[in-house]
Order: C-alpha cells, then structure tokens, then sequence
C-alpha cells in the first residue's frame, strides 16, 4: 500500500472556509505545510486522516490595502490576499507526495461551500475564474449585471485571466453608447482592481460620453459578454457618507449611506482615573484625576434600500475592517445596529439604524487640520501674482 493523497479545492481556497488535506499513510507520515516557500506547520499521522489547513494559512496574510491611483488598472500589494501553498508528505519508508495550490483571504457561506464539494467544484472554477460571467470579487451580486451608485465607486478586484500565447492577461471594456473598446492588460494570475472612475474618465475625454453602461467582454470568446457593470445616479441627500469595509472575498467596497448623521459624545471615566493627594495646607486630601479618553458615537440611518443592498449592507455589518467616509475624515469603526423586522419579500425600500463607534479613544483633543495647514489660504491658485491674495 502507497502514500496517497487529495485536497479539496484542488486548485485555489478560501482560508475562511476549510482547506482540507486527506492522507492515507500505511506507516508514520510527517507532512510540512509551506506559505511562500516559509515554513507555517509540521505534523505527524498515520493511517487515513484528514487535515484542515486553512487556519494555518490565515496567519501568513498581512493587512490588505486598498490599492490606489488613477490608472484604469490598479495591483494590490500582492501576497496580502493570496498566497501559494506547498503541502509536503514524507513516509519513513520515503514515500513522497507534494501538493501545490493558492490559498486567499476571505470566504463564501457555509451553504454554498457544501453545494459546491458536492458538486466537486469550488467557487473559484464556478465565479472568480470563469471569464463567462461575473468574475469580480464583489458581494454586491452573484449575476451578471454589477448595479453600482456613483457615489459608491471602489476599485472592482479580480484575478486577470491567462490568455494562451501571450505575456500579458487583458480584458476588454465595451462602453455601450459609442460601442468603443478599451483594452486593459496586466499580469496574468495576479490579483488586480478595474479602476471604474478612470475608465469613465477615459471614455469623456476621447469620445466625450459621460458613460454610465459598460459590457465586460469575455477574454476567451470574442464577441461574448461576460458581465455588465451599470453606474447609478445617487440620489439627492443633505447628508450622506460612505462606508468602506473588507467584503467577505477580502477586498474593499464601499456603500453609501444618505440618512441623516448624529454623534454622540461620551466620556470614559472610571474610578481608576480618580486617585487623591495629600494638602499640606488644609491637612486634607484632595481629588484628583487623569485626562479622560473621550468618545464618539456615530449613529446613521441608512436611507431607503433595496432588498440586495440590504444584504449587501449585513455583509459589511459583519466585516472585520470597516471605515467610516465622513467629507472631512476617515474613521476605523466597529458597527452595531437596532434589532428590526424587514419583509421576508421585499414589496418597498427599507432603511435601517446602524451605530458605528471608533476603535479607539483619545483624550488629546487638538483643532481639526485645514487644506492649507497653519499658513494663510490663498484665494486664486498659484498661476497669480500675490497681488491677488
């Protein structure tokens, strides 16, 4: 009897859903699990068993960053969100296997984890490499058309597809007013974002369309539409803010929130804070006390919305990095929210009260930074002459 082995996903997994390894080892087996070539975890077993490496593999990630600038293609900070897996088997009769994968951050729930193994299929062959359809990493939608709000705009992360004879992956982006193509091309496998605000910016400024509709084309058949991705007008609003928060698929995505913003100001004193001191002059004791951390409390309404939006909106409610986008500030929150009953099937737009309170508390308080720092604005930009300042 040899040394076997199998992984499911075979190819690529996400490290919050189980990666799992089974063996079957007639003699003692060691077996090694390498993250980048780094040693993560060794073990022993024998006989048939089955190993979960997933929570080994969450270790190796660093924090993942937004990626940023004003290209149409823009690149996260690679091996923050994915990283490639070398499992090791050894016998002490020499017995050898190796089995190679790509493990990334994030996961799907647990139901469509099991509809998928027991389909023998995983998320990744079904979704996230299948140039058919919707291939982005967003929570908004599993269809093929992406509906997104203008105020709402963030990065869309997907893996750029391996074309067969060239260096370089590329998916084509069809505006559907002029029918104009543009070609964006990068590494293929590599874990890249669709820059939507540059390709709008792209299409104004050499077709002057100020371009709303948009067909991802599908990178294998010509002529096929993989998905569609529809920009919405945001409504009007007095007071609106955003929220950006890591999705389930561990990449950002912001929503936008209309209601009306409330703060709360609390103070985190204790008894601790509060100590006493001994006066000479009255042969008394005296209170006194240290600076107190003071807190704030943001409660928002989210505005009306609709059905998906509102699951899209339990998906940030449940993420473990969350930002709130005020128009002067960008807050790291932790969300909360009122218990309440919505319509099973939705008949109009619901809203909902979320509480956000910020990771931290301060008991320095200093005057808010200005665009111009401490130094006096200028009134016109600096083509003029200091005559007109």
């Amino acid at each position: 009897m040899s040394l076997i082995t199998s992984v499911y996903p075979q190819n690529n997994g996400f490290t919050r859903n189980p990666i799992l390894v089974s063996i079957s080892a007639p003699r003692l087996a060691t077996y090694k699990v390498y993250a980048n070539n780094v040693l993560m975890f060794t073990g022993n077993g024998m006989g048939d068993f089955t190993v979960n490496i997933s929570e080994i593999l969450e270790t190796a990630f660093g924090e993942t960053i937004a990626p940023a600038g004003n290209a149409m293609l823009l690149m996260f900070n690679q091996f923050n969100n994915y990283t490639n897996v070398t499992f090791e088997v050894n016998t002490t009769t020499e017995d050898t296997e190796t089995i190679y994968l790509v493990a990334w951050k994030g996961g799907i729930n647990k139901a469509d984890y099991r509809y998928f193994r027991s389909n023998n299929t995983d998320i990744f062959t079904a979704k996230f490499k299948n140039y058919s359809g919707n291939f982005f990493f967003t929570t908004r939608t599993y269809g093929w058309t992406i509906s997104i709000k203008e105020t709402e705009l963030e990065p869309l992360a997907f893996i750029m597809p391996l074309i067969a004879g060239e260096e370089q992956g590329h998916i084509n982006v069809r505006e559907t007013v002029t029918g104009e193509i543009v070609q964006i091309a990068g590494a293929p496998g590599a874990l890249m974002a669709l820059n939507m605000e540059a390709v709008r910016k792209h299409f104004f400024v050499q077709y002057g369309v100020i371009a709303n509709l948009f067909d991802i084309m599908d990178p294998y058949h010509a002529g096929r539409i993989a998905c569609r991705i529809a920009i919405e007008e945001a409504p009007g609003a007095q007071e609106r803010c955003a929220v950006r928060f890591l999705n389930s698929f561990g990449v950002y995505e912001r929503i936008d929130l209309v209601g009306k913003a409330t703060i709360q100001m609390a103070g985190n004193q204790d008894e601790e804070s509060i100590y006493q001191t001994y006066d000479e002059g009255t042969d008394s004791f005296t209170k006194k006390r240290n600076r107190v951390p003071i807190g704030h409390t943001y409660r928002i309404e989210t505005g009306a919305k609709r059905n998906d939006e509102l699951a899209f909106i339990q998906d940030m409610l449940a993420s473990d990095s969350i930002y709130l986008v005020l128009p002067d500030q960008e807050i790291k929150v932790i969300p909360s929210f009122e218990q309440s009953d919505r319509a099973y099937r939705q008949t109009e737009p619901e809203s909902m009260k979320i509480t956000f309170k910020p990771v931290e508390d301060d008991s320095n308080m200093s005057p808010k930074r200005t665009k111009y720092g401490t130094v006096r604005p200028r009134i016109f930009t600096s083509v003029f002459s200091e005559q007109f300042n």
